[in-house]
């Protein structure tokens, strides 16, 4: 995903809530090893996404959209406020929605099968 917003092929959004849920979810054990074979800290890497993406405001408060998990409405918000294209998400708590408002949510793999097809093999 940060390549396809390197070169502006996609567009990121990030609200500070999500910017400090990023932070965490980089030191999960998961994503250790693969950080250091590219030679990357947790924080250089938030620094780079936070540096490619828009800020925009979101409001904490408001009606729970993700009954489920209201920690994920902040996302949803987001896309709102950016009038996104689609949420990108891992969170089955969210694909249980499909969209929101109009805006499809997403895996990683069904983006790049609709919108970028040559980088989905």
């Amino acid at each position: 995903m940060l390549r396809l917003a390197e070169t502006e092929a996609i567009g990121l959004c990030m609200a500070p809530t999500m910017i400090e849920e990023l932070a965490e979810v980089l030191c999960h054990e998961k994503f250790q090893r693969r950080m250091v074979q590219l030679n990357l800290s947790a924080s250089d890497l938030l620094a780079y996404a936070i540096d490619l993406a828009s800020a925009f405001y979101v409001p904490d408060s408001g009606p729970v959209i993700v009954a489920a998990d209201p920690d994920e409405d902040v996302f949803l918000r987001c896309a709102l406020a950016a009038q996104a294209s689609s949420v990108v998400s891992g969170d089955h708590h969210l694909f249980d929605l499909e969209d929101q408002a109009g805006i499809p949510i997403l895996s990683v793999r069904q983006l790049l099968d609709r919108h970028f097809p040559e980088r989905s093999s």
